[in-house]
């Protein structure tokens, strides 16, 4: 089995998960933000777009940087069931040793692993955010997309945020081995900032979905940002998280192809 018919299993594997169901609840979820406080002016700015369409384009344009935020806890739980079904639970059923047995790499099953996790999510995510966007105004978005800036942001803040999130998940899960651990245990370690900001009345700035809202704030006004935070926080948000990724990814690499014992 050489390294596209292991692609092809993985995505064999990927489609039997209700992708479509998933892109339709977050699509749903975005679009109601509105209602709830959150996200664009909705499916009223429409009809003001003749009046105001300089007020409405940039207000979708600031909701759609802020709606990348609110998409951290469906991405957790994406990665979380992604890396736990697609890894710890094939490593606990046999099926990762069954894989192996044909003249496959460990190096290259890992990052085929890894690789479904992250670029599922990720597209899954960009494709739901587009979505709902076109839902509270179309008209708006298609002005706002065709601003290279604003797209590449977006673009690299959901990459941001995934990779993070795909990364602790990947690690859980080639540790825990054990498909409950490992889906009770990245979510755990990924939702601990969204409960410490709720419930405790601690912000974590330096990982997601904290260093994300600072970043969707420096997007959105970079002249009140520089009056409230300096370099060091915009650099400790943006090298953090992806320090803690590489590291965990490194470790699961190297434990994976060298000390995972499958017997």
């Amino acid at each position: 089995m050489g390294l596209r018919s292991l692609v092809g299993w993985e995505f064999r594997n990927l489609v039997r998960f209700p992708l479509l169901e998933l892109l339709v609840v977050v699509v749903a979820y975005l679009s109601m933000l509105s209602s709830a406080g959150g996200g664009s002016l909705g499916l009223s700015a429409q009809s003001s777009w003749s009046i105001y369409p300089g007020a409405i384009a940039r207000n979708i344009m600031f909701s759609f940087v802020s709606d990348v935020q609110y998409l951290y806890v469906p991405t957790i739980l994406s990665v979380t069931v992604f890396a736990s079904i697609g890894i710890a639970r094939e490593v606990e059923a046999g099926f990762v040793k069954v894989a192996l047995s044909y003249p496959i790499k460990r190096r290259d099953l890992f990052l085929v692993k890894f690789g479904s996790c992250f670029l599922t999510s990720l597209a899954i995510f960009g494709v739901a955010l587009v979505s709902a966007m076109f839902l509270k105004n179309w008209t708006a978005t298609l002005y706002i997309l065709s601003f290279p800036s604003t797209i590449l942001a977006v673009v690299g803040l959901i990459i941001y945020q995934t990779f993070y999130a795909a990364s602790v998940a990947t690690a859980v899960a080639i540790f825990s081995r054990n498909t409950a651990a490992s889906f009770i245990g990245s979510i755990a370690i990924l939702y601990m900032p969204v409960y410490m900001a709720q419930f405790a009345r601690l912000d974590i700035p330096f990982i997601p979905p904290g260093s994300t809202e600072l970043f969707s704030f420096y997007i959105k006004s970079a002249s009140v940002f520089w009056r409230q935070y300096n370099l060091f926080t915009l650099v400790e948000a943006t090298m953090v998280p992806i320090l803690i990724a590489l590291v965990l990814l490194f470790v699961s690499f190297f434990y994976f192809t060298r000390r995972y014992d499958l017997s």
